[in-house]
């Protein structure tokens, strides 16, 4: 159909589609005046990124991520939160909300979490684009009212996040509680073992006096090998003089001796010459012989008397050695047992450090999670508090008049074409050759008085001719 055809079909039903458009268009407005006004109120929290956590002293990297927001909003609109803001509002209370409750479940279920449900539906969170900022919106008819019900899910909103970081830590908590329990009764028993060890052993070992009995044996072991050499020089000097007693170092090193043995040199000079001048049987030289006899017995028995005491000397370092080398042993089973005191104490030592380090960790944990169970802020705080809005957003007047006058003018064509389409007819001079395949030879014009709307459909029309009732000839 040509723009002129649909001119022509509009000016021949004009009735029809101003009917429909005043009738659609005056309904569309009608049912927007006449519907009740209803509020939207908003409000936003906002999700800190940048201040690190005060209790472990970190950014939370997850925070910027749009999975942590699409969480945090599904926490907003939980069952948790809705549940929370009816507590805190104490709609629990409010008669009508009862009997609304009663009308539309028959007092099946549970009025709390009715009311919960109710509120989830109506509120809307959504985050902003390109930021951590959460809006969250509710519709009502009582703009006070709606602003309540936002404030009320960003407090409860707040206090939930609180519990869901505190809560964690509560339990933690008192589990690291009851553990620390168990690890300080863990490390007073090793320490009572450690105790009851040393009172035992009647005896504390130290390092200090470990090392002194350590020098002592040390000292100990240097005495019996100097004691052992001397044991053996001796010894030697002592075989030496039984063996060779005149050439014995003792016995030559002697004072007596070596005097004796001068003596003996000297008279037995002087013998040798009265024996050759006066002879053997003269007295002087029997005395000399006297003398000699004497000098010599008292040199045997100097050489007697100084290897004896060589074999006394020897025998003493023998003595001494044997009761340095029973000290020596003695020293040595009381430097190894305690050792061994040592080393057992040692272990039950290490029991109780290792015990206080385990309870020393399991106390600062404990002390953190109090830190975190005490808190009383977190990551997510208010941005902006919701007021009660002045304008309504619904009904939207101009945006429904617009758009129903739109649908009324689309709605007022398509009954007109569709009323057309059923009662077909000819309006202008080129449906006619275009039907009959012939060539028009004229056209009778209306004695009617053209109207305005004919005038202008006429001004419209591309063939500045008045239209006809297509009056042609068959053939």
């Amino acid at each position: 159909m040509s723009f002129e055809q649909l001119i022509t079909v509009l000016r021949a039903r004009w009735a029809i589609a101003l009917a429909t458009f005043l009738l659609i268009a005056g309904t569309v407005t009608t049912l927007t005046l006449l519907a009740p006004k209803s509020y939207t109120a908003q409000g936003s929290v906002v999700l800190d990124v940048k201040n690190p956590d005060p209790i472990a002293g970190m950014v939370a990297g997850t925070i910027g991520n749009p999975t942590y927001l699409m969480t945090q909003i599904d926490i907003i609109t939980s069952s948790r939160v809705a549940l929370r803001v009816v507590k805190n509002l104490k709609l629990t209370s409010n008669p009508d909300m009862r009997k609304r409750w009663q009308d539309a479940t028959k007092t099946t279920g549970d009025f709390e979490l009715w009311m919960a449900d109710l509120l989830r539906k109506g509120i809307q969170a959504r985050p902003s684009r390109g930021s951590t900022v959460i809006f969250l919106t509710y519709k009502a008819a009582d703009p006070a009212f709606a602003s309540s019900i936002v404030n009320a899910f960003i407090e409860a909103y707040l206090e939930i996040s609180v519990d869901m970081r505190t809560m964690p830590a509560k339990q933690f908590n008192q589990q690291f509680d009851a553990n620390a329990r168990d690890l300080r009764a863990n490390v007073e028993a090793a320490q009572a073992r450690l105790s009851e060890f040393q009172q035992k052993q009647n005896l504390i070992v130290t390092d200090e006096r470990l090392d002194i009995e350590t020098s002592r044996l040390n000292e100990l072991s240097s005495q019996f090998v100097g004691m052992q050499a001397a044991m053996a020089d001796s010894g030697s000097r002592q075989n030496a003089a039984r063996s060779n007693g005149d050439q014995s170092p003792d016995v030559m090193a002697s004072p007596l001796v070596a005097g004796l043995k001068g003596d003996i040199v000297r008279l037995e000079a002087t013998l040798e010459q009265l024996r050759t001048r006066l002879g053997e049987q003269h007295p002087q030289v029997v005395e000399l012989k006297t003398q000699l006899n004497d000098l010599r017995a008292k040199l045997s028995q100097e050489m007697t008397r100084v290897t004896g005491s060589l074999g006394v000397s020897n025998n003493v370092n023998a003595s001494r050695a044997s009761q340095i080398k029973a000290s020596l042993e003695e020293q040595r089973a009381k430097v190894l047992k305690l050792k061994t005191i040592r080393d057992e104490a040692a272990i039950l030592q290490r029991d109780i450090d290792v015990a206080q380090r385990a309870l020393d960790g399991v106390v600062a944990r404990m002390q953190s999670s109090a830190l975190e169970s005490q808190a009383l802020q977190n990551n997510v705080s208010a941005l902006e508090y919701a007021r009660a809005p002045a304008t309504p957003s619904e009904p939207r007047v101009s945006s429904n008049i617009m758009l129903g006058s739109v649908a009324a003018a689309l709605a007022s064509l398509i009954l007109t074409l569709l009323i057309e389409y059923r009662d077909r007819r000819l309006r202008t001079l080129s449906e006619v050759e275009a039907l009959f395949q012939q060539q028009l030879l004229g056209s009778i014009p209306s004695f009617k008085k053209p109207s305005r709307l004919s005038e202008l459909s006429s001004r419209l029309s591309l063939n500045k001719k008045p239209p006809v009732r297509a009056l042609t000839m068959n053939n």
